[in-house]
This record gives C-alpha cells, structure tokens and sequence, in this order.
C-alpha cells in the first residue's frame, strides 16, 4: 500500500480552495477529509495528517479557528501550544502586596489559552479569513 506526502504548497492551495467553497466548516477531521479529497484529484495516493493540515492553516493565516476545550485535573506548564506548536506566554495578576501571581497561560498565535488546570482541545471550528 503506497502513498505520497504532497508539498506544503500543494496543501495550502487545497485548504484555501476548500475554505472558499465550505466556508465554515466545524471539525478538524471534516477539513481535513475536504482537503484529501480534493488533493487525491490530482494524485491519488495522497495523504495528510489532521494536525498537518490544522498547522499549516494556522500558519498561512488561511483561517481563524474557535477552539471548544475540556479541563482535565493535571496542573499545566508553559511550553508549546498544543493546537499550533507555538509558545505560550503566562497571564499575570497583581496581587494587593505588589507582588504577581500567574493565572494561566496564553498562547499569541492562534489565541488557545489555559489557566492553572491544563485545557484539552477537542473541537476545531475553522472559518476563513476575509
């Protein structure tokens, strides 16, 4: 069973066409599902992951994305985003001593934010920009 990994342009040029014509479409798996087919239009032994395509998406400034979270019991840490692989940045408060207090972290790319209970996402709701 042979497949081929098409270019980033390839890619870019699939997820623009088909933010064009779906406009909103409301899960990751169903963008990507739209782009493999119509990448497998011109070959078809085409594949691309999910986050692949979610990344470069994000990374082209093709869409904007709403992300739906679940809490989980883990405390988080600040390192990379996990919708965009971009660094996140902590959210400080003042406290009335003058001293600062982390309340979570932010993440400036795509704009996914946690707060001391690590966030997961779930749900990706993709929308083209103008």
């Amino acid at each position: 069973m042979a497949y081929r990994i098409p270019s980033d342009a390839e890619v870019v040029v699939a997820i623009r066409n088909v933010l064009g014509r779906y406009g909103t479409i409301n899960s990751q798996r169903k963008l990507t599902e739209l782009v493999l087919r119509s990448l497998r239009r011109h070959d078809s032994d085409y594949t691309v992951s999910e986050e692949r395509v979610r990344k470069l998406a994000l990374g082209n400034d093709l869409a904007t994305v709403e992300i739906r979270c679940r809490d989980t019991r883990e405390k988080t840490s600040a390192g990379a985003c996990p919708v965009c692989g971009g660094r996140t940045e902590r959210i400080r408060n003042l406290t009335v001593y003058g001293g600062s207090v982390t309340m979570g972290y932010k993440c400036r790319t795509c704009g996914y934010w946690t707060g001391l209970k690590n966030r997961v996402p779930t749900l990706y709701i993709f929308a083209p920009k103008p």
